[in-house]
């Protein structure tokens, strides 16, 4: 605007000083039109014609000044006023040193956005090599020294011609700021810090070093010689605080780092002390699964899809009259005789096709005697819903046979003992499922904690849900007997305790969902049940709550017990998906019944809990709506409502 209007001022900024010539003002303006572009990562096209406009234009006027020519580019636009007059051989021609620059400025920016990191890093102290240019000039105006300025041939660069260069290039080395000397001032190495606290601090401090030194030296005060060594002393001393100060920033952070180390470590022996512990706890868990497997009196096994044996228990082993190793891994056909072998399978087609468990009576002849079996084979399936195993529990009840009334007897002992014990196969899957899924949502949420205070708090999160599976195994034990008398397994319970410890054992899925969990038991605290029932009773509810959660809002749960007309009652009550009743309540309790399309959905937890309440005197219903919840109603002692 200066030179279009004439105002002498606005082309020199400062009186009587050099001024920006109007080719130089048009190519900063197409200089900062390249960085908005870049920075903004649009007009890639016009972004790289300005490049090779500050290419040409630099280079073309650079040839102009080394070969004495005038190429008529110098006053193209406007002409000169304030030197034509004085003869000037190239009146509006920029300096050498500016035509350099904007040579360097446009190379880069072409060579910075290229594919390759070696011409990035090319382009990047083209840049640099600007910016010591353009400070060199400006060093020659503060300190007063004509010759930085004027770069001795290569003409005077004005000082606002300078500090436009010099914040121009700084800006480009920012576009990749990972690179060159903008890279090692940008990281966060101690390195880069030690060098981002000394790089301005020195520089400010020799500036003002060389200036007091010059300013005495003009005016007479001291020598050259004693203005040296004055400078020289100065300078020594202003690097030795500095140097000192640095040094102790880098001995506080390897303290930190040593401190940071050592914490480390002690979370490392911590976390292997707890694996061994969980590991041993995990063998304790799975010889007491063994001891129950082993000491019932039912033969037990588990066979693939193809038929081959997997697991067996001693009964299996000693009715059979085989030791383990002449079963594990072979078939039916491959251990006993064609027409035993054909029984053994007869219905395990239809139970893998199906996907529903099978009752039947089965007659075999081992070691030349005949027995009577009653077997419960059913499906183990997996996240998919897929058969992956066949599970059976055969009871030899021969003797039976005997008498019609010892047979009637016998017969109904021998349904209810299968029948408790397809219940406590389906405890003891379904139980230990949401305990390893919320061991599982822990260790998630451990590997994304970010401070060791975090993973001090799961650790303690660890133990708990480890503690109480440890007590579930443990409880499993006795579950076989609770339905053989179940007056003698009743024992007082507070609502609060039981519901507290089996939150405690999901604080993982909790945690995850971030699912509001409350309960209000002041209006019947306490109730006279097994333990075991109780747990898994309140455990399936839960768990059944936080999984089939709605995705539109925050779980909210909420548990509350009271009598009505003398009935002990317990209310569970969540605001998930809900269940179509017109559709689904004459099968909502039943065996491997899913009414949403879950991952995790077995259909299991809701017959369990239908079993257990039942086996105790009570009974459970539901109500549901579509997309705003359920509630779960217990009468603990009232067969039917």
């Amino acid at each position: 605007m200066g030179w279009i209007f004439k105002i002498q001022l606005f082309t020199t900024i400062v009186p009587a000083y050099v001024s920006m010539k109007f080719n130089t003002a048009i190519l900063f303006v197409f200089t900062g039109l390249i960085l908005l572009s870049l920075a903004e990562d649009q007009w890639k096209i016009t972004s790289i014609l300005f490049s090779l406009i500050l290419l040409f234009a630099g280079a073309y006027t650079f040839l102009q000044s080394i070969l004495h020519y005038n190429g008529g580019i110098d006053e193209l636009f406007i002409k000169d006023y304030y030197v034509s007059d004085d003869g000037s051989f190239a009146p509006g021609r920029m300096a050498q040193g500016s035509s350099i620059s904007f040579f360097l400025l446009g190379t880069g920016f072409l060579l910075i956005s290229a594919p390759t990191k070696k011409m990035n890093l090319i382009g990047q102290y083209l840049f640099h090599t600007v910016s010591l240019v353009a400070f060199i000039a400006i060093i020659g105006y503060l300190l007063g020294v004509p010759i930085f300025y004027k770069l001795s041939a290569l003409g005077s660069m004005a000082i606002h011609t300078a500090i436009a260069f010099l914040l121009s290039s700084v800006a480009a080395s920012l576009l990749n700021k990972q690179l060159g000397i903008t890279g090692l001032l940008n990281g966060k190495g101690v390195g880069s810090i030690m060098a981002r606290q000394l790089f301005p601090t020195l520089t400010v401090a020799v500036m003002l070093l060389s200036i007091i030194r010059i300013y005495l030296h003009r005016t007479g005060l001291i020598s050259v010689e004693f203005g040296i060594a004055l400078f020289a002393t100065s300078f020594i001393l202003v690097g030795l605080l500095l140097i000192s100060i640095s040094a102790r920033q880098l001995n506080r952070i390897n303290i930190k780092k040593n401190i940071a180390e050592d914490q480390l470590l002690n979370l490392n022996k911590n976390l292997e002390k707890i694996v061994e512990e969980r590991t041993h706890e995990l063998w304790k868990s799975e010889q007491l699964l063994k001891g129950i497997i082993n000491n019932t009196s039912a033969a037990i096994f588990l066979k693939d899809t193809n038929g081959k044996y997997i697991l067996v228990n001693k009964r299996f082993t000693n009715d059979f009259g085989l030791t383990e190793e002449q079963i594990i891994g072979k078939t039916a056909f491959d251990i006993f005789p064609e027409e035993t072998a054909a029984r053994l399978i007869s219905n395990e087609a239809a139970i893998i096709t199906s996907k529903e468990a099978n009752t039947a009576e089965l007659s075999i002849t081992v070691r030349g005697i005949t027995k009577t079996m009653l077997t419960n084979k059913f499906p183990l399936m997996d996240e998919q819903s897929t058969v992956f195993a066949i599970c059976g529990v055969a009871t030899d009840f021969t003797e039976v046979m005997k008498s019609r009334t010892e047979q009637e007897i016998l017969s109904l002992q021998l349904q209810q003992k299968n029948q408790q014990l397809l219940n406590f196969a389906h405890i003891t899957s379904h139980n230990l499922r949401s305990p390893v899924s919320n061991l599982n949502s822990l260790l998630w949420l451990y590997k994304e904690s970010q401070t060791p205070e975090e993973k001090a708090i799961l650790f303690e999160k660890f133990e708990t849900v480890i503690h109480n599976l440890s007590e579930t195994l443990n409880e499993l034990v006795d579950a076989l007997k609770i339905q053989e008398d179940t007056g003698k397994k009743r024992e007082t319970l507070l609502f609060e305790d039981i519901f507290k410890k089996v939150k405690e054992s999901m604080i993982g899925k909790i945690i995850e969902t971030e699912a509001v969990v409350s309960y209000n038991f002041t209006k019947a605290p306490a109730i006279e049940y097994p333990r075991l029932y109780l747990e898994s009773i309140l455990q399936n509810l839960l768990s059944n709550s936080l999984k089939y959660r709605s995705p539109l809002r925050t779980p909210v749960i909420f548990a509350e017990t009271l009598f009505e007309n003398g009935i002990l009652i317990l209310r569970f009550k969540d605001n998930g998906l809900g269940i179509d009743m017109n559709r689904h309540s004459d099968k909502l309790f039943g065996l491997n019944k899913t009414f949403h399309r879950h991952e995790e959905a077995k259909g299991v937890g809701l017959f369990i809990t239908k079993t257990q309440v039942e086996a105790m005197g009570g009974s459970i219903t539901a109500e549901s709506e579509i997309d705003k919840g359920t509630s779960f109603i217990i009468y603990f002692n009232k067969k039917t409502v």
